[in-house]
Parts: structure tokens; sequence; C-alpha cells
């Protein structure tokens, strides 16, 4: 996995080569990464995929003594050249160099000013100060930890364990956290003493009075989303396709050939819609279940396209393969049930080495955006709405059943209490508007920005609708009604690409020009389809399988290609005497599952998760 790395020593030891090697070794895993690392009085260093290597070296600036390390990418080099008269800022120049070069014109502010998604270091020698720096929306994790003898980060949380007073122990109240939301809230990770860096954040430190800070340099804000008058719904389209051809044109611009990875969504066939026309050669990807829906959709959009489509279809034993080096590699934070591609990536990587993404696209366009929340008044009644509605995995009202006695009554109301802190934080008035933060701020970062790292593991990703200018435009700009059931998104594809709008939709089964009533029936047999296809196979207890409407076809593989090895975590007897989850539940929850009576794969799936987090990173201390 590419990352970055630091350590700093707080009472003037110098850094061991032990430590060194020790970080190293935790961030390095595969053999097309390559490290790179300093030491004054902080450990700074970088791994990194061999091809972006260049991009991502360590700099080292003699005129003014400053050392850069960074993850990631900034979007905006030029403009922000131009503007304050950095020179020789292409976009194929070392990031680093550039961060340097904007610390040295804007100070601590230099952050607040880049478009991208990034982790940064500066090592400013001669003021003795270390800046750690994330993007607006904290797309790629930095752990750390802070006490009265050193301050370590990284990118991953078990590098950060390698300090020698930090026991790996585990944070028991984000066991509960996990189970009822599929993610932790906050700046929490299952290790105590270990966090999260919060998006927009800088962490400084200063060694002249071995001071620490944490400061937030950017949020969304009620007066800028005020400053903007309604616009018509052809002026909203056609601001959107300025936006959008130039978020892509951004991210593509150093590349001559490049992936796109699409499904049957409308999010990724925009992106590869808008792609195809930039002068960059674009291979297209599909996963899934062979004969899916989404093999079929993607293959006509990308025909129509005239772009080549390659369809992996993605092994039963995917799980059983890859489990341990999933939440090893991603600190159990990472959940096996997001990783279906992990076993194609090395497929992929030999044809290209970069690919674009259509994350938060549909969030942005208001996929989570319910009817509901225009009719609810005061936030006490939003944060009851979206308690309920954001509880995807075991409901509070269940704790007890599932968690073991003792436990259950340990951590008792503190799941709801974390939740409400977690809110009392947000500055919004309305529904919506809370709705929105909650979704940006919180439930995208620690649950679907994270899932993606994996891929970054093999192949570079770039997520075109995290462009600051698309997330200002649909935060600030789009009205209530236009984001229900991704209505604007719809509406943008005709608009943009009518030769694509007959194409059927995923989530519906039906084109996205079509009238809503076609699509409330759409989605109706896509559930009736699900339905008939579970009644089939449970009446036949397996012996009769029906390819799932779902293209991940986690509860076919659970009972299948990965049965033996579910079976064997969670069965064994280390697991069931854990002592957080009654061991009555866990076995009926599989016995339930294996045998066609219900569908428990996105628990199964946590379930192991959570177990490997404890055989990895706890047993052996």
């Amino acid at each position: 996995m590419s990352g970055i790395f630091g350590f700093i020593d707080r009472i003037g030891n110098s850094v061991s080569g032990k430590i060194v090697i020790d970080m190293i070794n935790s961030v390095k895993h595969e053999n097309c990464y390559v490290d790179k690392w300093v030491s004054d009085f902080c450990l700074l260093g970088t791994v990194q995929l061999e091809f972006l290597h260049n991009k991502h070296s360590i700099i080292c600036d003699k005129e003014m003594p400053l050392v850069g390390i960074s993850t990631g990418n900034v979007y905006n080099k030029r403009e922000l050249s131009e503007k304050f008269g950095i020179k020789n800022a292409s976009s194929q120049k070392n990031c680093n160099q550039f961060f340097i070069d904007l610390y040295k014109k804007k100070g601590l502010d230099f952050a607040s000013y880049l478009n991208g998604l990034f982790n940064v270091v500066i090592f400013d020698k001669e003021r003795e100060k270390v800046i750690i720096a994330n993007d607006r929306y904290g797309f790629y994790p930095l752990f750390y930890s802070l006490n009265s003898k050193r301050l370590i980060f990284a990118s991953q949380a078990r590098s950060v364990l390698n300090d020698v007073d930090l026991i790996p122990r585990m944070d028991e109240i984000a066991i509960p956290e996990f189970f009822t939301f599929s993610y932790l809230l906050g700046d929490k990770t299952f290790f105590k003493g270990v966090k999260m860096m919060m998006p927009a954040n800088e962490l400084i430190y200063d060694k002249a009075d071995d001071h620490v800070e944490v400061k937030q340099y950017w949020d969304f804000s009620i007066p800028e989303k005020k400053a903007h008058m309604p616009m018509s719904l052809s002026n909203l389209l056609e601001e959107f396709k300025k936006l959008m051809e130039k978020a892509v044109e951004r991210q593509v611009q150093d590349k001559k050939e490049i992936g796109v990875f699409l499904s049957g969504g409308l999010d990724s066939r925009i992106v590869t819609a808008f792609a195809s026309k930039t002068d960059t050669n674009v291979i297209t990807f599909t996963f899934g279940v062979k004969d899916c829906p989404e093999q079929k959709i993607a293959k006509q959009v990308a025909d129509r396209l005239g772009l080549e489509n390659v369809f992996y279809e993605i092994p039963s034993d995917f799980i059983a393969k890859y489990g341990e080096k999933i939440v090893y590699q991603g600190d159990g934070l990472i959940r096996i049930r997001d990783c279906h591609f992990i076993a194609l990536l090395e497929e992929i990587r030999k044809k290209v080495d970069t690919v674009l993404l259509g994350t938060f696209g549909g969030e942005l366009f208001g996929s989570k955006m319910t009817r509901e929340l225009k009719n609810i008044k005061g936030k006490d009644d939003v944060m009851n709405y979206l308690f309920k509605k954001k509880t995807t995995l075991i409901p509070l009202e269940k704790h007890q059943e599932v968690f073991a006695d003792a436990f259950y009554d340990k951590t008792k109301g503190k799941v709801r209490e974390n939740f409400n802190e977690t809110f009392d934080k947000i500055p919004f008035g309305s529904a919506a508007d809370i709705a929105d933060y909650w979704e940006y701020r919180n439930r995208q970062r620690r649950y679907i920005f994270q899932s993606f790292q994996y891929i970054n593991w093999y192949i570079e990703t770039r997520h075109p609708f995290l462009d600051n200018d698309l997330v200002e435009f649909f935060a600030f700009r789009l009205p209530f009604n236009l984001r229900l059931d991704e209505r604007f998104l719809q509406k943008a594809l005709n608009y943009c690409f009518p030769s694509l709008s007959d194409i059927p939709w995923e989530h519906t089964s039906v084109a996205p020009n079509s009238h809503q009533l076609k699509v409330f029936l759409g989605k109706a047999i896509l559930f009736a389809k699900d339905k008939i296809v579970m009644t089939v196979e449970r009446a036949s207890k397996g012996r009769v399988i029906l390819a799932p409407c779902d293209y991940r076809g986690y509860k076919k593989w659970l009972r299948t290609g990965s049965k033996a090895y579910t079976l064997e975590i969670l069965l064994d007897p280390r697991t069931l005497r854990r002592g957080y989850f009654k061991a009555s539940y866990i076995q009926r929850i599989l016995r339930e599952h294996m045998n066609y009576k219900e569908n428990h794969d996105q628990l199964i799936c946590d379930l192991i998760n959570f177990e490997l987090v404890n055989r990895i990173f706890l047993e052996c201390h």
C-alpha cells in the first residue's frame, strides 16, 4: 500500500534504526512498492507504488530548509501557480515540491487552497515545525497517536502500533458501534490510543515549546450556501456539464491511457462518458457475477461510446483467499464485504496503472436524500430519524440479544451517546443540511472512502466527483427536490449524453429518462425478482442456484467457495469464547444462512472481519 509515515520523539532522543525498519515494513508489502525516508529530530518516510515514486519522492528544499512527503493528488496546480507566481508547476511536477512552494507563499493556510485528495507532511527545519494536513474530505486515511513522549503517524493504523509504549488493545466501545452502523464514528479506530485524522485538518507540532495543535482549516458553511441565487434547471444542467468536463480533464491530463470502473449505475456512466471526450485512451472494467445485469448494461454503454469493456467474474472464494490480507493491510477498517474486486486488480494493473471511479456521485446527487427529511423539524427529530435510517446492521433494540451479557452491560447506551455527540457538532439547522453534513463528513469518509483504499494497494485511483468545484455545486446550488432519487443525475445524463439515456439503470432496470411511475415499477420488479430467487433457493435448499440480482453474490459465495473458511473462522472455539458475542447467536445466524432460511451475508462478513482483527493485531500481545 502506498502511504506516508512519521515519528517525532518529544523528549530529545534520536529515532532508532529499528523504528525506521519497522515502520517501512508495516506499510510495504508488495514488490511494486518503493520507499524513501529522512531523519532529523523527526523521521519522515514514504512508500509508493513504483510508477508513482518520481511524483511523490521526498523533496528536501535547501533554499529554505523544508522537507515534504505526500500521497494522493492535487488537480489545481496550474491555477494556483498562476495565481501565486509558482514556477514550473505542471501536472507532471513532483507533488511535494509544489506543496513546499505553496507553503512558502501561504504559510499554514496552504492546504485551504488545494483541490485534490491527499495527505501531506511538511517539515520546516528553520522553524522546527512539522505540519501534517489532509484534504477537505479526509479521503486518504491518516492515523496518529500522541502522548507526552512522542507523536507517531502513518497511512496505516498498524504502523502507529510500532510505538513501544502503545500496547495494542481493543477499544471496546468501537465494537457495538461498528456492528450498528458498519463503520466507526468520528476519529475512532479499533485500537485504544490510535486516532484517525478528521477531514480538512492540520496537525502542527512545534518543537520549540513542544506544543501540538490540531485545527480545522475548512468546513461547509450556511452563508456560502445561502449566497447563491436559485438557478433554472437548464442553467444548472449547463453549469454541471462545464464543471464535470473540467473535473475529468483535470484528472486525466497527465495520462495517455486510463481505466474506468464502469458498473450499471449512473455515476460511473457519467464519468466514463466525459472521459471518452478527452484525448486520453479509455478502457472500461466491469465486475460481477457472470451474466448479471451490470455486465450487460456496462457493455451497452461502452459500445455506444466506442470503448473497450473488459468483464471480470468475481471468484466465489475471494473471501477465503484474501480475507486476512484485507484485514491486515486495512487495519480491520476496510470491510471484507467491500473488497470484491481484489482478486482481479493484478490483472487490471497489467492494462492500466490508474483508474477513474464514480465515488460520491450518487450521494452528491441525493441517493441518500429522502422525502421525509423535508417535513422533519428540529435537530432532535432529525437525529432520531437518521439514527434509525443508518443503523444498517444490528439495530439498537437487538443488542441485548446479540452481545454477551457482561459486555452488553459494559457498553450499553454508548452507541447512541457517541452518535449524539457527533451530531451536536453539526452547525446546520435544516433537516436536509444536517443529513448532508452527516453524509459528507461522517458516513462517506468512514464507510465509502475507506472501502476504496484496497484498490490503491495495486493501482492509483482518481475520483472526479470529489473535485471541490463539483462538491460545492451540489452542496450549495441544487434544490432539494432535484436531489431526490438522484433525479438531477438522470436529467444530467439525458442532457449531456442523450445517446446513453435509453440504456437501463441498475437500480431500476429502466432507462434514466423514464417517467417516475416506470422507475417505481422497475424497482418493484427487481425487488420481486430478488424475492423469487430467495424463495426458490430456500425451497430447494441450494440444489437450484439462480443468479442474484445484485452483481455481488455474497450470499452465494458464503455458501459455496468461501463456506468452509467461514465456518472454520466463526465456529472456532477461540471465536465463540471471545466474550463479545453470544456463541448461540453466531451459531444461529450461520445456520440460518447456510440453510437458506435467511440472508446474513453482511453480518457474517463483518463478524469474520472483526474476528481477524483480534487474531492478527491483538492475540500476539
